[in-house]
Order: structure tokens, then C-alpha cells, then sequence
């Protein structure tokens, strides 16, 4: 008669393939985008954008407007306006990686926390 299979190694093979399960939904959903994320990512490559951000970024002196890195900087829409190209560089403002990162989580959970930041808003 065989051996019974090891608990452990059972249960290693699970979470594997979970984790295979789990990659394959992430790689699946970053592909659905809806009509709006695919407008946006097309608007990223137009040149009213571009300039937009060239604005911002010299407006802004090059520095992150929360911590004054000069480094890795990014352009982040404050608000969305309700289509593309229309904003003005106001609804603009310059943030470092880290303190995007920082915006992105916070305004998925709670967004009291932005008034605060003087000079962001």
C-alpha cells in the first residue's frame, strides 16, 4: 500500500497553487481597465499633457510639495477633471514617489488626513 501523502506537503501544494491563483487574478484584472483608465492612460501620452506636467514640475520648483525631495517626482491630479486635457496646471501638484505612495493609500482609506497638508492644497 502506498504512503498517505504528508500533511505538509499538502498543504505546501495549496498555497502554491493559491498563490498561482492569486497572480493570475492580479495579472487579469490590471488588464480590464475600463473605458476611463484606457482614456487616461492614452491621455498620459499626449502633448497637453506633457505640458501640462512641464508646468507643474517648474511651477513646483522640481520639489516634492509635501517633503522637498527632488528626487523620483511624479505629477498627481488632486482631482479628476471630467474629461481628459481639460484641467489647468491648479488641479496639479508635484509629489515624490513616497509621498505618492503615501496619497494613494491614504485616499483609498481616508481622506481627512489632505486638508492638513497646507502646502499641497
Amino acid at each position: 500500500m502506498p504512503d498517505a501523502p504528508q500533511p505538509v506537503l499538502l498543504l505546501g501544494g495549496v498555497l502554491a497553487a493559491a498563490l498561482v491563483l492569486n497572480v493570475l487574478f492580479a495579472l487579469i484584472r490590471r488588464h480590464r481597465l475600463t473605458e476611463r483608465q484606457r482614456a487616461y492612460q492614452e491621455y498620459l501620452r499626449t502633448e497637453t499633457w506633457k505640458r501640462l506636467r512641464r508646468e507643474t514640475l517648474e511651477r513646483d520648483g522640481r520639489r516634492c510639495r509635501l517633503c522637498n525631495a527632488t528626487g523620483n517626482l511624479q505629477v498627481h491630479h488632486r482631482y479628476y477633471p471630467e474629461d481628459w486635457g481639460t484641467e489647468t496646471a491648479d488641479a496639479l501638484t508635484t509629489v515624490c514617489d513616497r509621498c505618492h505612495d503615501q496619497i494613494a493609500h491614504h485616499s483609498r482609506h481616508e481622506t481627512s488626513w489632505l486638508p492638513s497638508l497646507g502646502r499641497f492644497r
